[in-house]
């Protein structure tokens, strides 16, 4: 009950994560000029209420097997450390969305888009790696 709980809460946490991105996306091509600010907030918190869902529901099911695998599965501390670099980037995201809210994507130089990639690339690098590893190391639950 509880993973499956895991994967609802993950699939709606990656549905926020498709349209920020997909916001982004359309600034970045010109077709949005400037995004809205309350827009992107709600969607940011969006997505870090389900990272932290995710990661509560992920503590609760594994604290009986965390010795076994924080001792003995190096692609479980893989996976922890994705889950920590999202946290991480969860706040630089915040403050770099704000810079889509009053400049176009055009106007910035490539010092200031290179944070902008790097923190998608990081995002989206993370949340595969995340999901993909989830489900290499313990499938999907029996519904």
């Amino acid at each position: 009950m509880l993973a499956t709980l895991h994967l609802i809460i993950l699939v709606i946490t990656l549905i926020g994560v498709v349209r920020a991105d997909h916001e982004g996306f359309a600034w970045i091509r010109g077709k949005k000029p400037i995004l809205d600010f309350q827009k992107l907030r709600i969607y940011h918190y969006w997505v870090v209420k389900g990272l932290f869902g995710m990661i509560v529901t992920g503590l609760i099911l594994l604290w009986p097997m965390r010795d076994y695998l924080l001792t003995s599965s190096p692609l479980f501390i893989l996976k922890m450390i994705f889950v920590a670099l999202l946290v991480v980037n969860a706040f630089t995201i915040w403050e770099l969305l704000k810079v889509a809210t009053v400049r176009t994507f055009a106007s910035l130089s490539l010092k200031e888009k290179i944070p902008l990639f790097t923190s998608g690339l990081i995002s989206t690098g993370c949340w595969m790696g995340a999901v993909v590893l989830g489900l290499y190391l313990f499938g999907l639950p029996s519904f």
